[in-house]
């Protein structure tokens, strides 16, 4: 038998089972991938929705007593008494220190908003129980290297066994 056929078939083999390899990492890591991807658009979806707006609206609104002459003051929304929005005097920052109150609405799914210092979305706990936190989406280099894995399984033992016939074989030509 020949021993270089032999040891071609053994990168192949070799080269087979990386690939195999490689894609059973493929499939768990594109399964996080989604999952990833499905927490931080449901939390985009509540960050963004009606009742964070108008929340976040309420209480950045300035009291109307603290106005300046002249500024235009509208309800949150058509015969609202809720809250009132000032559309020419901009919001001053919170003064340092400040933690704002976590928001109770119990709208639209939504139990409790946790906020930042600067009203952003910390965390949204719902009526069913589940907290929603932030997170980043998936990167186009984590999906690149999901479909890469395979490939990669199958090159890289199927080039080092190819490498290590390529060097053995230097030796036995030399020793003839």
């Amino acid at each position: 038998m020949n021993v270089r056929k032999g040891m071609k078939r053994l990168a192949v083999f070799a080269g087979v089972l990386g690939a195999i390899a490689g894609g059973v990492a493929s499939w768990i890591g594109l399964a996080d991938l989604m999952s990833t991807g499905a927490r931080h658009k449901a939390f985009e979806q509540l960050a963004t929705s009606d009742v964070v707006q108008q929340q976040r609206k309420l209480l950045t609104a300035k009291p109307i007593s603290s106005l300046h002459p002249g500024a235009v003051v509208t309800p949150i929304s058509p015969g609202s008494t809720e809250g009132w929005v000032v559309t020419d005097s901009p919001i001053p920052p919170p003064p340092p220190g400040f933690i704002p109150v976590d928001s109770e609405i119990d709208k639209g799914g939504i139990k409790t908003i946790h906020w930042t210092r600067d009203y952003g979305v910390e965390s949204i706990d719902m009526q069913d129980g589940q907290t929603v936190f932030p997170g980043q989406a998936p990167s186009l280099w984590s999906y690149l290297l999901v479909v890469i894995l395979p490939v990669l399984g199958f090159l890289i033992p199927w080039g080092l066994v190819n490498a290590m016939v390529w060097v053995g074989a230097g030796f036995i030509e030399a020793s003839r």
